[in-house]
């Protein structure tokens, strides 16, 4: 399910040039926006802008019409846009152009550098708010891995498709897997009706459910402590629990009949069902920083903060949502130099911290303003 890859991060990072143009746009799944090419328009004034600006930095014009080129080709690439989800952002360089497409909204800007700015993917790359989910009934069972940005369905060897096929759990430890009009091997067919020893549909249902339950065990959950939703209808939700292995279900569920119910609309609901649980996970970050707040190693001070994050020094970096401190930092001198106003030759400091905690290992937590430790805009939390 990666949407971009630490390694596709690094190039991003790591690339130097000059210009490197920036893009980042809201765009949309479908609705008005779509139909009537809002996104396209928003687009084509983005790369309009960005030319003016190249050639207020010294590129003649069609220099710079040339090198946004492929930029500008995306207008008329229908398919491109018909595929959309809810943020694009666009990088040029000499020779070089990346495009990716976003499930998450971001705010329409641009930026012409010497790196390409990407503190707003951030989100893309270091979010762990993983999850599975079950989708189950009496006919059928979709077993699916989430997190923050969609989900995607797992083949798991032996799922059961149904009551209809349930295998024996008393069997199954002996690799003698019944299922209905099969065969184990040696062993005589053994049709699933009430001559297999099952005397209501409730302790079909209940073989049902253990055997669910036992082969995501055995394929998947043994070792995991991601949290696990249910959906399918109250009673079936209620054996499950009552017979699972699995430590990690959540408490809320997703209550009723979705066999036919599209993947987009599941990852909403398990999504909403599971933010208390990511919420708490969040807090654990800002609470071992309050935790440690009297000590030095936690700081929200930008002239530490910065420097630390180049020498390997964050565990957790804490930066206010589409805020920037412009400068300049000198890592072989370190020296930094903080502008109130953007200058020429000014780098955005918090994307830069941002790339470097990410590179180095640590962790990063994009925060809106009121969760920002001490009201700061960027704080951070010491590995030494």
């Amino acid at each position: 399910m990666e949407l971009l890859s630490k390694e596709e991060f690094a190039e991003l990072a790591n690339y130097q040039s000059e210009p490197c143009v920036s893009i980042f746009i809201p765009t949309h799944r479908s609705g008005v926006e779509v139909n009537e090419k809002q996104d396209i328009i928003v687009l084509k004034n983005q790369l309009q802008e960005a030319q003016k600006q190249l050639h207020q930095k010294g590129m003649a014009k069609d220099e710079a019409a040339q090198f946004l080129r492929q930029g500008f080709d995306l207008l008329n690439h229908e398919t491109f846009w018909n595929n959309q989800l809810e943020g694009l952002a666009l990088f040029i360089a000499k020779d070089y152009v990346k495009t990716l497409t976003l499930p998450l909204t971001v705010k329409q800007e641009l930026f012409i550098n010497t790196s390409f700015y990407i503190s707003p993917l951030m989100p893309v790359l270091t979010s762990n708010e993983q999850f599975y989910m079950l989708v189950f009934s009496k006919h059928v069972s979709h077993f699916y891995l989430g997190d923050a940005f969609g989900m995607q369905e797992l083949e798991i060897a032996g799922l059961p498709q149904g009551v209809g096929d349930v295998i024996h759990f008393e069997e199954k430890d002996k690799n003698q897997l019944f299922r209905a009009g099969g065969t184990a091997p040696g062993q005589a067919a053994s049709l699933h009706g009430h001559d297999s020893g099952l005397a209501d549909d409730k302790e079909y249902l209940t073989q049902y459910i253990k055997e669910l339950d036992q082969t995501l065990w055995t394929e998947v959950l043994a070792n995991e402590h991601k949290p696990l939703i249910l959906a399918a209808v109250d009673n079936l939700i209620g054996l499950y629990r009552q017979n699972s292995h699995y430590k990690h279900i959540a408490e809320e569920a997703v209550i009723g009949n979705y066999e036919r119910e599209d993947k987009l609309a599941l990852w909403e609901k398990a999504r909403e069902k599971l933010a208390p649980y990511f919420k708490a996970v969040h807090n654990g970050a800002l609470q071992n920083y309050y935790n440690q707040i009297a000590t030095p190693l936690t700081s929200s001070i930008p002239e530490t903060v910065i420097p630390a994050s180049y020498y390997s020094r964050i565990s957790d970096l804490f930066v206010q949502k589409d805020v920037h401190i412009w400068g300049t930092f000198n890592e072989k001198d370190n020296k930094l130099n903080i502008h109130q106003e953007k200058q020429e030759g000014d780098e955005c400091l918090i994307n830069k911290a941002v790339v470097k905690t990410v590179l180095n290992g640590g962790a990063v937590h994009i925060l809106e303003a009121e969760k920002m430790p001490k009201e700061s805009v960027i704080a951070a939390f010491m590995r030494f």
